[in-house]
């Protein structure tokens, strides 16, 4: 398990941005707090469905840095994305929709760097 090494490039700071994006959205939907529970219902999963997004959000985060499995992160990423996005979109709640395609150009941003 190798993790970066040598000077940052900008594939290096892309691929750091987006893991600690998704770091950063495993620890809030993590928090399980009300208005975190409240829109994953809203958007027609189960109140806890915030956890197991949390848990793939931290596996993402983690693959993402972990030289050898970038590629598995920028995918699993990727599948996290679309379905919050596909979700949105079924219940037309389109102003939802910026945080997920920021993830997702920045996955798209990382897995074109070069580094995967």
């Amino acid at each position: 398990m190798e993790i970066f090494a040598g000077t940052a490039s900008l594939d290096t700071v892309l691929i750091w941005l987006a893991a600690g994006a998704f770091l950063v959205g495993a620890i809030v939907n993590a928090s399980g707090h009300p208005k975190i529970r409240a829109g994953f219902m809203r958007l027609g999963f189960p109140f806890w469905w915030c956890w197991v997004t949390a848990a793939f959000e931290l596996v993402t985060g983690v693959l993402l840095v972990t030289a050898g499995t970038r590629y598995i992160g920028v995918t699993l990423g990727a599948c996290i994305m679309l379905a919050a996005i596909a979700a949105i979109v079924r219940i037309r709640n389109y102003r939802e929709l910026p945080p997920p395609l920021m993830f997702l150009l920045l996955l798209v941003l990382a897995s074109v760097s070069g580094q995967i």
